[in-house]
């Protein structure tokens, strides 16, 4: 299933909203953690620059792609395809997305500078602090 995720704030898990089906376009799960495949990241340059305009955080950047594993509340796919984090860890690098450094989702290099990502073969998002990509 095709979907796109991003981060609550309120709730302070990651949303997963229907990209295709009956519930496109809704909101299906609230989720600890997340897995996707073939993902490209978008971002809304107007809603971006309301953020930068009003300094208010609204939902504008979003991982959209295959969703293979998500364990929530009330909401589970596949719990058994959760990719090892290690793996990632070892063959990935760590992203995040900010508004204020940059319109576009970004890798954490080693030496502590970004550089821009469009997309990723697979990604693994968690609330506790662990997201990693592994570039196409």
């Amino acid at each position: 299933m095709i979907c796109d995720v991003y981060f609550n704030l309120t709730k302070k898990l990651y949303s997963i909203r229907a990209r295709e089906g009956d519930q496109k376009g809704r909101v299906i799960g609230h989720c600890k953690s997340v897995v996707m495949q073939n993902v490209s990241f978008k971002v809304s340059q107007a809603s971006r620059n309301r953020v930068l305009r009003d300094n208010q955080k609204n939902v504008h950047a979003v991982a959209r792609g295959v969703l293979v594993s998500a364990m929530g509340e009330g909401f589970t796919i596949n719990p058994d395809q959760v990719a090892p984090i290690d793996h990632l860890k070892q063959n990935g690098k760590p992203f995040t997305y900010c508004p204020y450094r940059s319109g576009s989702f970004q890798t954490v290099e080693p030496d502590g500078t970004y550089r821009d990502v469009e997309t990723a073969s697979e990604l693994v998002l968690d609330t506790s602090g662990n997201r990693y990509l592994i570039t196409i």
